[in-house]
């Protein structure tokens, strides 16, 4: 299954990529959640360093590195094909690919830091109010800051930089027309360079599919601050489905999923990654 280059779709294209994505989720629900679980371990062992520049370094790093692993599990789910596990794991150019996002994001977030400090201040008070956090501990010293403290920081700060790092990096390559270039990356291994101009392409063919993307986001970023930043990281394997879907039918000419003995799977696309 060679890409085929960008070609023009349905305006209401993106509806069928969202239910696609669900449907591909339902193949492997167990696949999805095993490493959905092992993300999140990784998150929060990553939390627990006490220098936050390498936390939040940490966290928005493992949002596009995520998105990386759920294309590939959404590769094999769609031909329904079973892999060992050490095919799933990221290789040197999805953390390259990671690496660069999560810097891009790592300096937005230090531009975006000093509107932060009304809410930051605002949680503070309300964890106070709430008795969860006392600024001095019995000893008689001051406590750490609350979103550092062993059981607010997991809880507000790891869901929260996650969820973030994930749609801050979908919103990022959705504004720089690069929305396709994870999945081209990913499963073709493909040169950078070219790579993003294929992707860029494809967005005066399909305006319509990919604005429906934005909304989306929005909806997405609306349930990140409902749920406290954590429901974004459960869904991360669906974005990462959604991102092969709509590379699928983009790109591949394929807008429903198949069978394995419907089209066999490009060995090219299955290769295991070189590390």
């Amino acid at each position: 299954m060679s890409a085929l280059g960008p070609r023009q779709i349905e305006p209401d294209a993106w509806r069928g990529w969202i239910r696609e994505a669900f449907l591909i989720l339902r193949r492997r629900p167990l696949l999805f959640l095993g490493w959905s679980l092992a993300l999140l371990g990784m998150s929060w062992i990553a939390q627990q360093s006490d220098w936050v520049w390498f936390r939040t370094a940490a966290l928005l790093f493992l949002g596009p590195l995520g998105l990386a692993v759920f294309i590939r599990l959404a590769l094999y789910a769609d031909y329904s094909r079973r892999g060992h596990w050490t095919e799933f794991l990221p290789d040197n150019r999805d953390c390259m690919m990671a690496l660069g996002l999560a810097a891009i994001l790592f300096a937005l977030s230090g531009f975006l830091s000093a509107g932060f400090a009304p809410a930051i201040a605002s949680f503070e008070r309300l964890v106070t109010d709430l008795g969860v956090y006392r600024a001095i501990l019995p000893e008689g010293v001051a406590a750490p800051p609350p979103l550092a403290y062993a059981r607010l920081g997991p809880f507000f700060v790891l869901g929260g930089l996650l969820g973030l790092g994930v749609l801050a990096a979908l919103g990022i390559l959705l504004a720089f027309g690069q929305w396709f270039l994870l999945p081209m990356l990913v499963l073709h291994r493909a040169p950078l360079p070219p790579s993003m101009l294929a992707s860029l392409q494809a967005y005066p063919l399909n305006p319509v599919p990919l604005s429906g993307l934005i909304g989306v986001l929005l909806l997405a970023m609306a349930l990140l601050l409902l749920s406290l930043g954590w429901l974004i990281p459960l869904l991360q394997p669906f974005f990462g489905a959604l991102l092969y879907a709509s590379y699928r039918d983009v790109f591949l000419g394929r807008a429903e999923s198949e069978t394995e003995t419907e089209r066999p799977m490009d060995e090219e696309m299955v290769a295991p990654p070189s590390q």
